[in-house]
Protein backbone atom coordinates (compact mmCIF):
# COMPACT_ATOMS: atom_id res chain seq x y z
CA UNK A 1 0.00 0.00 0.00
CA UNK A 2 3.25 2.04 0.32
CA UNK A 3 2.84 3.04 -3.46
CA UNK A 4 -0.55 5.03 -2.77
CA UNK A 5 0.80 6.90 -0.19
CA UNK A 6 4.31 7.65 -1.72
CA UNK A 7 4.93 11.07 -3.40
CA UNK A 8 4.12 11.58 -6.81
CA UNK A 9 6.39 10.80 -9.33
CA UNK A 10 7.09 7.73 -7.90
CA UNK A 11 5.37 4.95 -10.72
CA UNK A 12 8.96 5.23 -13.02
CA UNK A 13 11.16 3.62 -9.81
CA UNK A 14 8.04 0.37 -9.22
CA UNK A 15 8.83 -3.04 -9.52
CA UNK A 16 7.92 -5.03 -12.32
CA UNK A 17 4.86 -6.54 -10.53
CA UNK A 18 3.54 -3.54 -9.84
CA UNK A 19 4.54 -2.17 -13.13
CA UNK A 20 2.77 -5.32 -14.92
CA UNK A 21 -0.33 -4.88 -12.17
CA UNK A 22 -1.28 -0.93 -12.51
CA UNK A 23 -1.06 -1.31 -16.40
CA UNK A 24 -3.39 -4.69 -16.36
CA UNK A 25 -5.97 -2.40 -14.30
CA UNK A 26 -5.83 0.30 -16.47
CA UNK A 27 -5.83 -1.78 -19.69
CA UNK A 28 -8.95 -3.35 -18.02
CA UNK A 29 -10.67 0.12 -16.70
CA UNK A 30 -10.28 0.97 -20.74
CA UNK A 31 -11.63 -2.26 -21.52
CA UNK A 32 -14.72 -1.29 -19.66
CA UNK A 33 -15.64 1.78 -20.82
CA UNK A 34 -15.62 0.36 -24.45
CA UNK A 35 -17.43 -2.37 -23.67
CA UNK A 36 -19.98 0.23 -21.78
CA UNK A 37 -20.62 2.21 -24.71
CA UNK A 38 -21.02 -1.02 -26.93
CA UNK A 39 -23.60 -2.06 -24.14
CA UNK A 40 -25.54 0.89 -24.78
CA UNK A 41 -25.21 1.08 -28.23
CA UNK A 42 -27.11 -2.54 -28.01
CA UNK A 43 -29.77 -1.80 -25.81
CA UNK A 44 -30.52 1.78 -27.49
CA UNK A 45 -30.38 0.69 -31.23
CA UNK A 46 -31.46 2.74 -34.25
CA UNK A 47 -35.05 3.28 -31.90
CA UNK A 48 -32.61 6.11 -30.08
CA UNK A 49 -32.56 6.85 -26.06
CA UNK A 50 -35.94 8.12 -26.39
CA UNK A 51 -37.49 5.66 -27.64
CA UNK A 52 -35.69 3.10 -25.10
CA UNK A 53 -36.00 5.34 -22.09
CA UNK A 54 -39.48 6.92 -22.56
CA UNK A 55 -41.33 4.68 -25.09
CA UNK A 56 -42.64 4.66 -28.55
CA UNK A 57 -46.01 3.83 -29.60
CA UNK A 58 -45.17 0.34 -31.80
CA UNK A 59 -44.71 0.30 -35.71
CA UNK A 60 -48.28 -0.75 -37.19
CA UNK A 61 -48.08 -4.21 -38.97
CA UNK A 62 -48.00 -3.74 -42.86
CA UNK A 63 -50.94 -4.81 -43.93
CA UNK A 64 -51.67 -8.06 -45.62
CA UNK A 65 -51.77 -8.81 -48.91
CA UNK A 66 -55.58 -9.52 -50.82
CA UNK A 67 -55.85 -12.14 -52.54
CA UNK A 68 -58.17 -11.89 -55.70
CA UNK A 69 -61.43 -13.48 -55.73
CA UNK A 70 -61.69 -17.09 -57.68
CA UNK A 71 -63.46 -17.14 -60.73
CA UNK A 72 -67.03 -18.40 -60.57
CA UNK A 73 -67.48 -19.30 -64.21
CA UNK A 74 -65.20 -22.13 -64.81
CA UNK A 75 -66.18 -25.62 -64.35
CA UNK A 76 -65.61 -26.97 -60.77
CA UNK A 77 -63.03 -29.28 -60.27
CA UNK A 78 -63.70 -32.32 -57.73
CA UNK A 79 -60.95 -33.72 -56.10
CA UNK A 80 -60.14 -37.07 -54.54
CA UNK A 81 -60.18 -38.14 -51.40
CA UNK A 82 -56.72 -37.29 -49.47
CA UNK A 83 -54.27 -40.13 -48.54
CA UNK A 84 -53.85 -40.22 -45.40
CA UNK A 85 -50.51 -41.35 -44.78
CA UNK A 86 -49.26 -41.78 -41.04
CA UNK A 87 -46.02 -39.27 -40.34
CA UNK A 88 -42.71 -40.79 -39.33
CA UNK A 89 -42.50 -39.50 -35.57
CA UNK A 90 -39.69 -37.49 -35.39
CA UNK A 91 -37.14 -38.22 -32.62
CA UNK A 92 -36.39 -35.58 -29.55
CA UNK A 93 -34.33 -32.71 -30.28
CA UNK A 94 -32.34 -30.63 -27.89
CA UNK A 95 -32.16 -26.81 -29.04
CA UNK A 96 -30.08 -25.03 -26.70
CA UNK A 97 -30.05 -21.08 -28.11
CA UNK A 98 -26.90 -19.04 -28.35
CA UNK A 99 -26.71 -16.33 -25.74
CA UNK A 100 -27.52 -12.82 -27.12
CA UNK A 101 -24.43 -10.31 -27.82
CA UNK A 102 -26.69 -7.92 -25.40
CA UNK A 103 -26.27 -10.60 -22.71
CA UNK A 104 -22.81 -11.44 -23.25
CA UNK A 105 -21.89 -7.71 -23.37
CA UNK A 106 -23.54 -7.37 -19.86
CA UNK A 107 -21.76 -10.13 -18.34
CA UNK A 108 -18.55 -9.19 -19.65
CA UNK A 109 -19.16 -5.29 -18.63
CA UNK A 110 -19.84 -6.66 -14.90
CA UNK A 111 -16.49 -9.00 -14.58
CA UNK A 112 -14.64 -6.36 -16.18
CA UNK A 113 -14.80 -3.71 -13.58
CA UNK A 114 -14.83 -6.50 -10.70
CA UNK A 115 -12.84 -9.20 -11.72
CA UNK A 116 -9.58 -6.82 -12.13
CA UNK A 117 -10.55 -4.93 -8.64
CA UNK A 118 -10.34 -8.62 -6.83
CA UNK A 119 -7.01 -9.27 -8.74
CA UNK A 120 -5.46 -5.54 -7.83
CA UNK A 121 -6.36 -5.89 -3.83
CA UNK A 122 -5.27 -9.83 -3.88
CA UNK A 123 -1.89 -8.78 -5.74
CA UNK A 124 -1.24 -6.03 -3.67
CA UNK A 125 -1.27 -8.81 -0.91
CA UNK A 126 0.93 -11.12 -2.95
CA UNK A 127 3.75 -8.36 -3.55
CA UNK A 128 3.66 -7.50 0.18
CA UNK A 129 4.22 -11.15 1.13
CA UNK A 130 8.19 -11.90 2.05
CA UNK A 131 8.59 -13.84 -1.59
CA UNK A 132 11.32 -13.54 -4.52
CA UNK A 133 11.41 -10.65 -7.00
CA UNK A 134 10.40 -12.79 -9.46
CA UNK A 135 8.09 -15.18 -7.56
CA UNK A 136 6.16 -11.73 -6.93
CA UNK A 137 6.23 -11.08 -10.43
CA UNK A 138 5.27 -14.50 -11.64
CA UNK A 139 2.40 -14.39 -9.38
CA UNK A 140 1.23 -11.18 -11.07
CA UNK A 141 1.51 -12.39 -14.35
CA UNK A 142 -0.27 -15.65 -13.91
CA UNK A 143 -3.22 -13.83 -12.22
CA UNK A 144 -3.03 -11.16 -14.91
CA UNK A 145 -3.19 -13.77 -17.95
CA UNK A 146 -5.79 -16.15 -16.35
CA UNK A 147 -7.98 -13.37 -15.65
CA UNK A 148 -7.99 -11.10 -18.57
CA UNK A 149 -8.14 -15.04 -20.62
CA UNK A 150 -11.12 -16.16 -18.93
CA UNK A 151 -12.99 -12.90 -19.22
CA UNK A 152 -12.35 -12.99 -23.16
CA UNK A 153 -12.80 -17.48 -23.12
CA UNK A 154 -16.80 -16.68 -24.09
CA UNK A 155 -15.99 -14.19 -27.28
CA UNK A 156 -13.01 -16.72 -28.12
CA UNK A 157 -15.51 -19.24 -28.22
CA UNK A 158 -18.63 -17.16 -29.86
CA UNK A 159 -16.03 -16.91 -32.68
CA UNK A 160 -14.70 -20.23 -33.13
CA UNK A 161 -16.50 -22.88 -31.33
CA UNK A 162 -13.82 -25.10 -31.35
CA UNK A 163 -12.03 -23.72 -28.45
CA UNK A 164 -14.23 -24.10 -26.01
CA UNK A 165 -11.73 -26.08 -23.83
CA UNK A 166 -10.52 -22.68 -23.09
CA UNK A 167 -13.46 -22.21 -21.11
CA UNK A 168 -12.95 -24.72 -18.28
CA UNK A 169 -9.28 -24.12 -18.47
CA UNK A 170 -8.68 -20.49 -17.83
CA UNK A 171 -11.31 -21.03 -14.87
CA UNK A 172 -9.12 -23.98 -13.10
CA UNK A 173 -5.73 -22.06 -14.05
CA UNK A 174 -7.33 -19.11 -12.40
CA UNK A 175 -9.01 -20.26 -9.24
CA UNK A 176 -5.33 -21.96 -8.72
CA UNK A 177 -3.47 -18.91 -9.58
CA UNK A 178 -5.57 -16.59 -7.04
CA UNK A 179 -6.34 -19.29 -5.01
CA UNK A 180 -2.31 -19.73 -4.26
CA UNK A 181 -1.91 -15.57 -4.17
CA UNK A 182 -4.59 -15.70 -1.25
CA UNK A 183 -3.43 -18.75 0.52
CA UNK A 184 0.44 -17.70 0.86
CA UNK A 185 -0.39 -13.93 1.35
CA UNK A 186 -2.63 -15.43 4.74
CA UNK A 187 0.19 -17.44 5.84
CA UNK A 188 3.30 -15.27 5.15
CA UNK A 189 0.50 -12.33 7.26
CA UNK A 190 0.49 -14.34 10.49
CA UNK A 191 3.94 -15.81 10.54
CA UNK A 192 6.03 -14.03 13.36
CA UNK A 193 8.12 -11.06 12.34
CA UNK A 194 11.54 -11.80 11.88
CA UNK A 195 14.01 -8.94 13.04
CA UNK A 196 18.04 -7.97 11.93
CA UNK A 197 19.90 -10.59 13.42
CA UNK A 198 17.21 -13.55 12.26
CA UNK A 199 15.37 -13.79 15.63
CA UNK A 200 11.20 -14.06 15.84
CA UNK A 201 9.87 -10.38 17.07
CA UNK A 202 7.83 -10.62 19.73
CA UNK A 203 4.26 -10.04 19.24
CA UNK A 204 3.73 -6.79 21.03
CA UNK A 205 6.66 -5.59 18.48
CA UNK A 206 4.78 -6.92 15.46
CA UNK A 207 1.91 -5.10 16.59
Amino acid sequence: MRDFTAAAGRLRSLSLGAKLLYTAFAIASIAGLLVSWRLYGAMVQDAGAVAYYAGAPAAAPPPAPTQAPAASDGPALELGPELELPAAPDPPRVLVEQISERKLLEVTHFHLFSVPVYVLILAHLWLLARLPAWLHTGGVAAAVVTSGLHIAAPWLIRSAPGAAALMPISGVAMLLSLGAMAVVSTVDMWLPRRSRRGEAAPLDDAR
